[in-house]
């Protein structure tokens, strides 16, 4: 079939005609012969190709519910798309479903690449992660050097920018297209997936992060530079360190980026030693691995460049903005600096390389509100309907006590007990317990019979998380609790029959940037709440046949519903079942 029959068509039917015949060529040419779409998912691939074709909007929102096969409807339309001859991306938020798009790839045998982070591979010469690989540091052309062929990185990397259609996560794809000398130039199509979580990503890349270990590395990199005659940056690190104290005790915005400024100069001065570092690594180790003090400067170098990058773009940002947006953000022992023109940041760094844009999502929860967050002016809405029956899954809502802040004191003993009493309910079944804050997580926990507390996983970060999910799902009965398992969890059967909430999960007023947001737009609190509690029922119930008990325990959700009433899928409604006591 021509390009030009799809290019200039002459009405909607010779529209549908053509997609039809591509729609067939894809489950003849790639699909298995036992296939069958799920119910909405040709349409929903037909729908967005349309819209394309007719080009009357530039996006669509996908609005499919879990279960749907989001997947193989990004697929679908970025291989029609591929065949009248455009190139696009597709985007995953995380690695773990990046990997799912690569199962895909070839399983399908398509003809596509996908690429991610390069320390996600690993060197084959050296066995070290591909940023301290031999072409790094031996500040080597790697198309120079005899593995380059068969290195992990710069295959999948190739690949991806010679192929018609690149599966990058977000991160990856920021980089790629804010660099000044980008490999990967901007594509006709940009799909999505979990694009609920796009303005967040946004806005963490370009918001610089400094900590205790800011001011270590940066010595040990100079003391390093200074013992082998590199370079002399004593001056340098101790600008850094008087800035840094001076921006934790500084307010004024104006202020703020005058030594934010000051940072990046001296971060400059840095990028020049460690190109002389690199220089004096092949030089005097041109066949052999350097040092492990070598390798360990080489590896904080990496680290100098990222941050140096995240300073300079912030700066830019607020040079083109206004430093009123600058938002001051300490959390713990860490500093972060936030912007609140979140639509500049929007235009600047995702509009502008997107092209046609696929947005898909589970938990857009309110689509307009959606829109306005990502300063979209007008999009196309296609939403599939849920067909999972949800008789076994239960919203057990407990509407009489509040776990606000003022409230929550007073009814942290019923929180404790009606804990306890679901947990024990649920022998011998594994279950997840939403806790809003590592604070409450610890209260709880402390809280628990001794029981139920050696059913009990905790966690106090990302690494300690993923342990704990892989003891879940190794053994039964066990239940895990925190304040960050609401989103990117496949908890199906029996991995989670049960799940707890402790408290609504709105965003926590201590973060000075949510603080700054709700000051400014009230909606965008209150639709970030309802899209976390509608990711976390969905963590539980994966397919059609799954079921799961979710207990929701505190009264604010009242409150919630009834201001964002058209936020709710009627499915959650629908499902929730009150307890008055």
């Amino acid at each position: 079939m021509g390009i030009d029959n799809v290019l200039k068509p002459k009405s909607k039917d010779e529209i549908n005609s053509v997609i039809t015949g591509f729609m067939n060529e894809f489950v003849a040419s790639h699909l298995p012969g036992e296939f069958k779409w799920r119910a909405g998912q040709r349409e929903a691939i037909e729908q967005i190709v349309q819209t394309y074709l007719e080009g009357k909007y530039k996006t669509v929102i996908l609005d499919a519910p879990v279960g749907s096969g989001k997947s193989l409807i990004a697929t679908g339309v970025a291989f029609i798309l591929n065949e009248i001859g455009k190139t696009g991306f597709v985007l995953a938020s995380e690695i773990s479903l990046q990997d799912q798009y690569e199962q895909d790839i070839r399983r399908f045998y398509l003809p596509w690449g996908s690429v991610k982070g390069v320390d996600n591979y690993m060197c084959i010469d050296n066995d070290e992660k591909h940023s301290l690989g031999t072409c790094r540091v031996r500040n080597r052309r790697p198309t120079g050097m005899h593995c380059y062929s068969d290195c992990p990185y710069f295959s999948a990397r190739n690949r991806a920018m010679e192929a018609p259609t690149a599966v990058l996560n977000y991160n990856y794809w920021l980089i790629m297209m804010g660099s000044k000398e980008s490999l990967f130039p901007e594509r006709d199509f940009t799909v999505c997936d979990e694009a609920h979580k796009i303005l967040d990503i946004v806005q963490s890349h370009y918001s610089p992060r400094f900590d205790k270990e800011t001011e270590e590395k940066l010595h040990r990199l100079s003391d390093f530079f200074s013992n082998h005659r590199v370079a002399y940056l004593n001056k340098e690190v101790e600008i850094i360190s008087t800035s840094l104290e001076n921006l934790w005790k500084i307010e004024n915005q104006d202020k703020i980026h005058e030594i934010l400024m000051t940072i990046e100069l001296c971060f400059e001065k840095f990028l020049n030693g460690i190109e002389l570092l690199k220089k004096r690594t092949a030089e005097e180790y041109p066949n052999t691995k350097p040092p492990s003090d070598w390798r360990r400067a080489l590896y904080i170098s990496d680290w100098v460049k990222d941050i140096h990058c995240k300073v300079e773009d912030y700066n830019q940002i607020i040079l083109k903005t206004s430093t009123r947006n600058i938002v001051k953000n300490p959390s713990g022992d860490e500093l972060i600096f936030n912007c609140l023109e979140e639509k500049y940041m929007m235009n600047r760094y995702f509009h502008n390389y997107t092209g046609f844009t696929v947005l898909m999502s589970a938990t857009f929860s309110d689509p307009k509100e959606y829109m306005r967050n990502m300063n979209i002016a007008g999009a196309k809405h296609i939403k599939m309907d849920n067909l999972f029956s949800f008789e076994k899954s239960p919203i057990v809502y407990y509407p009489k006590r509040r776990m606000s802040y003022k409230n929550i004191e007073e009814n942290s003993p019923w929180l404790f007990e009606k804990i306890n009493e679901i947990i024990s309910k649920h022998k011998g079944e594994s279950g997840l317990i939403h806790s809003a804050s590592y604070d409450l997580t610890n209260k709880i926990k402390d809280n628990l019979t001794p029981e139920n507390r050696k059913r009990i996983f905790v966690y106090s970060g990302t690494d300690e998380k993923r342990k704990a999910l892989d003891m879940m799902k190794l053994t039964t009965g066990k239940v895990i609790m925190g304040p960050s398992i609401l989103e990117g969890l496949d908890m199906r059967d029996d991995y989670s029959r049960f799940q707890i909430f402790a408290k609504v999960p709105y965003q926590s007023l201590s973060d000075r940037f949510v603080k700054a947001k709700l000051d400014v737009n009230p909606n965008w609190y209150r639709w970030k709440a309802v899209v976390s509690i509608l990711q976390g029922t969905g963590r539980s119930v994966r397919n059609e046949d799954d079921w799961a008990v979710t207990y929701i325990l505190d009264g604010s959700l009242s409150d919630l519903i009834h201001n964002n009433r058209s936020s709710f899928p009627i499915e959650f409604m629908q499902r929730i079942q009150v307890v008055n006591e």
